[in-house]
């Protein structure tokens, strides 16, 4: 998925505890508070014109006892960044992954506004259940070094599989299971708005040591067929850390890679470097998108990110960006 500042109050609870890889919710697993904040602050240029929008999170969690809970996920932003210039430009995939101001409006088509997840769930050492307002890329396609636009990449094809059919922020469920210490399975169900019919998902996730790898299915019920096959994986050496991913789809881009490196500068931050591919298109059509950042930690609770990107589609453009991200 994808107006001013609008903070919203819960009263009790401690914040969080949802199976996620996305580093910007993972962090506050660590958080004492009772509530966390996050906010987003991104300036991006493209040629003759610049643009900046604005985007916040609060989450909470309330605790019913040490296996039950209730996860919330709110969300608001103002600006629509680079979007609306980059769709008159004729490209087909944004410059940023974060849920903008016209998302949130009106999320997914249903009327609602800001509320993104809303969840119950059950967790214990073999099983985790979870069901409500859900968001499908928090339990598959994750990635350790490419999955947060937030604290990593900014491109929506370097934050998840673009063609795949990952919905967020609808009702559905997800079951994780776990079968033996290196595989777990999570298996996921949940409505495709604003696109029609349902989607299933199937993913297992290995685990050895520092490599992590993830191959999952996809299947779309209630409309026009559409199947595919996506894989994610991630391996640390070091201070360095690696990412693949592929992807098949059974109609439109039928496929899609991409792959990339994160450098631990310690100190100094960090620097993502990424490409992705998109190809085998009906009208022989092919997306390139080249992006690279370094992040540097200001202080205990702020970083700043300066980003570059080149996109190849119906021209070559570079974007220029910095992010400034809040979290607390």
């Amino acid at each position: 998925m994808k107006k001013k500042h609008l903070i919203l109050f819960f009263i009790a609870g401690k914040v969080f505890a949802q199976e996620t890889e996305k580093p910007f919710i993972k962090e506050h697993e660590k958080h004492k508070h009772k509530l966390d904040f996050v906010n987003a602050v991104v300036f991006q240029s493209i040629k003759d014109y610049s643009t900046v929008y604005g985007t916040s999170h609060l989450f909470f969690t309330l605790n019913l006892d040490k296996n039950n809970l209730i996860f919330v996920n709110t969300g608001v932003s103002f600006g629509n960044g680079l979007n609306k210039k980059l769709e008159r430009l004729g490209y087909s995939i944004s410059s940023t992954a974060d849920d903008l101001e016209d998302d949130l409006r009106d999320i997914n088509g249903t009327g609602r506004k800001y509320l993104l997840e809303a969840f119950y769930q059950f967790n214990n050492d073999r099983v985790n259940f979870t069901a409500g307002l859900i968001d499908s890329t928090a339990f598959i396609d994750s990635n350790k070094y490419a999955n947060d636009e937030h604290m990593q990449f900014l491109n929506p094809s370097l934050v998840n599989n673009p063609i795949a059919v990952l919905p967020s922020y609808n009702f559905g469920a997800n079951i994780k299971l776990k079968l033996a210490d290196f595989l777990e399975t999570d298996i996921l169900y949940m409505e495709n708005k604003p696109d029609s019919g349902n989607v299933g998902i199937v993913e297992f996730d290995f685990s050895f040591n520092n490599l992590n790898i993830r191959p999952y299915y996809y299947y779309l019920f209630g409309t026009y067929e559409r199947k595919g096959f996506g894989f994610s994986g991630d391996y640390t050496y070091k201070n360095l850390g690696f990412f693949l991913r592929l992807g098949k789809n059974s109609n439109e881009y039928k496929n899609f890679y991409s792959y990339g490196t994160n450098l631990n500068l310690k100190k100094f931050g960090n620097v993502g470097v990424g490409y992705s591919y998109l190809y085998n298109n009906p009208d022989n059509r092919s997306i390139k998108i080249l992006e690279i950042y370094h992040k540097y930690k200001l202080s205990k609770y702020i970083s700043f990110t300066t980003d570059l990107q080149y996109l190849k589609e119906v021209k070559e453009r570079v974007v220029y960006g910095f992010r400034f991200y809040f979290e607390y």
